[in-house]
């Protein structure tokens, strides 16, 4: 666990190195002095390249799963880290400081990037390089923030890391004036990004609006007993430029937003970007497929140690209510997510005629990106997928763009779910013609399991409706276990019991489960996590009621 002012200075060390100007293709190499490195515009793009992996490292290597699927209660095991689940984090957890030193690295990493590119540009440098840095900067700092403040509430806002080295010992601030810091670094983004990336994988003014439209739907309803109408308008607005004007469109086939050779695809509007190579730095890989893989089958005999499995409360999520009240159940986004009985993937393990699951339970498949060869070009090793991360695609545009239309109504219907209907559409099963808050958290647990955003997205409506969701979370099967899965004909689960004498077992409607020995209880208290204990050592502000931010307009 580190301070803020340690993670200032480790970033510092990373900020003397650069990407070549191909980011996707080059590992960061060679050293460079500041003031005479910002020569050129390729030199500059370059200076942004770790925004995208380095930056992100500490956050994506194994927080990002606990804190945005985990907590969500998409996947359990009681040796992976169930505290996360089960809502028994400490401020002494690991996990949990990597989180806030990862999110503070980019936070930092985004500040320096600013100061290098504002003071040290020689004078061959173009207005528009300058100022396309300046936003990519803007945009990952926002984006940091973005999570931040769903994970803890108040935190500290700065944008001169050598005011936090001169005096570390900073106030957290309020969440309302951490919302407005996101909105004015994406509406600064957004007005000086292009229309069309600079290179593959770059950020663009879509990115900026599709963050800036969810960061108004999340502020709408936060602390309010109703949504802000003006904040909905806005996040509507924006939505529809996105999906109008931005060329973005769903991927015909849900599977393929999780391949190696669909990175940044046209339905990406902002992606991590890892260095795809079994050699180069540790930190600008992705290292989540051997945390997430359960079967080193299923990556060609790569390395694998995840105990996760599917939540049981997760796999009931497939079954979803049609038009007529009917009870069906769904396929593709399962199986693209989860392993079932049987399941067959004839996309990964090619090089074997593909790969079929004949375990019992039910694996994460959403991540795990296949054998080296034949699947990913000898881009897989141990620990070192070529997947990107998604921060947001263009189904969660869809999906925002409805919730703003519910706003503080009941239900929805006609051309205010026409999107979401075309995210059904994508997933094969049938379309609604009313749409409530409860259908809409349903097809988002579904829609984005194991890409890390759902808990933000709880969050969200917690802030809105904290009875309601309360609730919700505590009558979700949370450390309930199953045995087994039998498939019925029409690829519906049932759970099944292995009669083990050791166990006690409940009875659900769709079979048997294991209740856990200790259950979760969810409350205002253990929504937002704690600050890590050594940083509330060396900052007793972070106990201490939060101030305002003091904006430099």
């Amino acid at each position: 666990m580190k301070s803020l002012k340690y993670i200032i200075g480790a970033v510092g060390m990373l900020c003397a190195t650069s990407c070549g100007s191909d980011f996707l293709d080059k590992a960061p190499e060679g050293s460079y002095v500041g003031d005479n490195f910002y020569a050129t515009d390729d030199a500059v793009a370059a200076s942004t390249a770790p925004l995208y992996n380095r930056a992100w490292f500490d956050y994506n290597s194994r927080s990002i799963v606990l804190l945005g699927s985990v907590r969500a209660n998409e996947v359990y095991s009681p040796y992976n880290n169930p505290q996360f689940n089960m809502f028994t984090v400490d401020a002494l957890n690991e996990n949990l400081a990597n989180a806030w030193q990862g999110l503070f690295s980019v936070v930092t990493m985004a500040n320096a990037t600013l100061a290098n590119v504002e003071r040290n540009c020689l004078p061959e440098v173009t207005e528009s390089a300058k100022l396309r840095a300046i936003a990519e900067s803007r945009l990952m700092r926002a984006c940091a923030y973005y999570y931040a403040v769903h994970i803890w509430g108040p935190v500290i806002l700065f944008e001169d890391n050598q005011a936090v080295v001169d005096n570390p010992v900073r106030p957290r601030n309020y969440e309302e004036d951490v919302f407005e810091f996101i909105i004015r670094d994406l509406e600064f983004a957004a007005e000086n990004l292009p229309e069309s990336p600079a290179a593959v994988g770059r950020a663009t003014c879509w990115s900026a609006k599709a963050m800036l439209a969810k960061t108004y739907l999340s502020r709408s309803g936060w602390g309010k007993a109703t949504r802000d109408e003006a904040d909905l308008e806005k996040c509507k607005e924006l939505c529809l430029d996105v999906i109008d004007n931005s060329g973005a469109m769903l991927m015909e086939d849900y599977h393929n937003l999780f391949k190696y050779r669909h990175n940044n695809n046209i339905e990406s509007l902002l992606q991590l970007q890892w260095y795809v190579s079994s050699d180069g730095p540790w930190y600008v890989k992705n290292t989540l497929n051997s945390d997430l893989c359960g079967d080193s089958k299923m990556m060609g005999g790569v390395a694998s140690w995840s105990a996760y499995n599917a939540s049981a409360d997760m796999l009931m999520q497939y079954r979803y209510k049609d038009s007529r009240g009917d009870y069906d159940w769904e396929v593709i986004r399962r199986d693209a997510t989860f392993t079932t009985p049987g399941v067959h993937y004839d996309y990964i393990c090619i090089a074997d005629g593909g790969y079929t699951y004949e375990g019992e339970g039910s694996l994460v498949k959403k991540g795990v990106p296949g054998g080296p060869d034949d699947d990913n070009d000898g881009y897989v090793s141990d620990m070192n997928s070529p997947l990107n991360t998604y921060i947001v695609r263009l189904a969660d545009i869809y999906l925002t763009y409805t919730e703003a239309c519910l706003g503080n109504k009941e239900s929805v219907s006609g051309n205010d779910i026409r999107y979401f209907n075309d995210v059904r559409r994508r997933a094969g099963i049938k379309e609604a013609t009313t749409v409530t808050l409860d259908d809409l958290i349903r097809e988002r647990r579904v829609e984005f399991s194991m890409e890390y955003q759902n808990w933000y997205y709880m969050i969200d409506l917690y802030k809105w409706k904290p009875e309601k969701m309360l609730s919700y979370f505590n009558n979700q099967y949370r450390g309930y276990s199953f045995d087994k899965i039998k498939m019925g004909s029409k690829q519906e689960i049932m759970f099944d019991s292995a009669g083990d004498d050791y166990k006690t077992y409940v009875d659900t409607e769709f079979g048997p489960l294991v209740e856990p020995s200790v259950k979760a209880t969810v409350t205002a208290s253990n929504i937002f996590l704690p600050y890590p204990e050594v940083d509330v050592i060396q900052n007793p502000l972070l106990k201490a009621e939060p101030e305002h931010y003091k904006f430099n307009d």
